[in-house]
């Protein structure tokens, strides 16, 4: 491995994970009022970071990518289609965890799609 290549890789973590800090204090902290869950954006941060810190052993920047991405989107899309309820016994329900769980994933299957169709390509035209 080249020397180039660690420092590339380095850059594209510590880049997406500031990102994805950005983007969890923008969830868990500014926009708290529009969802008041505590704990959701923590989970999705460790996934994310894990995601992430998975994709830079593997150099896969698009993965990357898309995890911040799929990160702040899929807290967009939450927000955007959230439908708020109320259950038999009284309590208040919501989906837009669903919703952001689901977009998350979505975005980061559509990364590593993105990931194993460039690097295909690259075999084949280099072959």
């Amino acid at each position: 491995m080249k020397d180039s290549s660690i420092k590339t890789r380095i850059f594209w973590m510590a880049g997406t994970t500031i990102v994805l800090f950005l983007s969890f204090v923008l969830c868990r902290y500014v926009f708290f009022s529009l969802h008041g869950n505590r704990g959701w954006a923590v989970l999705m941060l460790i996934i994310a970071l894990a995601v992430t810190g998975i994709s830079a052993i593997f150099d896969s920047r698009k993965i990357m990518s898309c995890t911040a991405v799929g990160y702040i989107g899929g807290f967009a899309l939450g927000m955007i289609f959230n439908v708020s309820g109320v259950d038999p016994g009284g309590g208040a329900t919501s989906n837009w965890w669903v919703i952001w769980a689901a977009s998350f994933l979505v975005i980061v299957a559509i990364g590593v799609l993105w990931e194993i169709i460039g690097r295909s390509s690259r075999i084949i035209l280099t072959a």
